[in-house]
């Protein structure tokens, strides 16, 4: 969301941050994965998929502590590469177990998702209308009731993650990738079938990419969300592989990137998101309608400032070369 011309998504995760950073241990982001040119795909899918599960874990323990805002971030980011990375090497890899592990965690990360909603419309609420609205009455009802609501999504975050269902989700994958419970084309167990598969596998997320931005600023928010969301893939699909091409520093700027423009179209998510927790504040907190209606009408002028942002992001994707090829 923003102050001038440009929305401040990030400005308002980064103040979600800030509030964790004192005195507590930090969350942990996804750590690279070194894959070796010469690897099977079989081989290439058991890191992958083992680095997302101990991304997963690893912030787990913090969930407790004041890095809990953080950690959940975090724990849906693991999720959804986990996520990702099935669906990226289904064509080659696959099976019932895999599959119910991709369910089982977009359950989970749905309900951590609540929590995280919540923390990054609490951070915007601090920029632009904190400053306009002030000691307005209906602002700190609004606030109050972020806050309860925030509270009840957290708890429901706590819940989830201790649920015997998670423990056990967590015990079954683990021992589908101890054992190699899938389903693999044959020639993928062959040597260099990972780089193989990965060159093929980033192209086509990449065409797809390129064919759903066309127009983007002309978009609906429903298109964009699935701009958003074949950004995610053809990011995530990039993380996993990079390390199987030489030119590394190619590959780190495609990345940085694809989540520069993942942010930026990630802006008007929040938006949208925004406007659905106003409608619960608004069916259970009247004292907060004003202020509710202030902040729709800044969600959007602030949706109305994106679509040079947009223009600039299409071009910058067209000029974006592969690093693989």
């Amino acid at each position: 969301m923003e102050r001038s011309t440009e929305p401040a998504r990030t400005s308002a995760r980064d103040s979600a941050r800030e509030s964790d950073s004192t005195n507590a241990p930090a969350a942990i982001k996804a750590q690279p994965i070194e894959l070796s040119d010469d690897e099977t795909l079989e081989d290439a899918a058991v890191e992958i998929f083992s680095a997302s599960l101990q991304h997963f874990l690893a912030n787990v323990p913090l969930l407790q502590t004041s890095s809990a805002r953080e950690s959940v971030h975090q724990m849906r980011v693991a999720l959804r590469r986990l996520r990702a990375a099935i669906g990226l090497l289904r064509p080659a890899l696959g099976g019932p177990s895999l599959e119910t592990a991709g369910e089982r965690a977009k359950t989970l990360a749905s309900v951590l998702g609540g929590a995280r909603d919540w923390d990054v419309f609490a951070a915007a609420l601090n920029a632009d209308p904190r400053e306009a609205l002030g000691d307005d009455p209906s602002f700190h009802a609004l606030t109050d009731s972020v806050e309860a609501f925030r509270d009840k999504a957290y708890r429901a975050a706590h819940e989830a993650v201790s649920l015997d269902e998670t423990a056990q989700f967590i015990e079954d994958l683990r021992l589908t990738l101890e054992r190699r419970d899938w389903e693999v084309q044959p020639e993928m167990r062959a040597r260099v079938s990972a780089c193989t598969f990965a060159a093929h596998a980033l192209t086509r997320l990449r065409k797809r990419l390129l064919k759903k931005s066309k127009a983007l600023a002309t978009l609906s928010a429903e298109e964009r969300h699935k701009v958003r969301i074949a950004l995610k893939k053809a990011r995530y699909g990039a993380d996993f592989f990079e390390s199987l091409f030489e030119d590394r520093k190619a590959a780190r700027a495609y990345l940085r990137a694809l989540g520069d423009m993942q942010d930026q179209l990630g802006v008007f998510n929040d938006m949208e998101v925004a406007n659905g927790l106003l409608d619960r504040i608004d069916a259970e907190n009247p004292a907060a309608a004003r202020a509710s209606g202030f902040i729709r009408g800044w969600l959007a002028h602030a949706a109305r400032q994106g679509g040079d942002h947009a223009k600039k992001s299409e071009k910058r994707l067209k000029k974006l070369a592969p690093f693989w090829t």
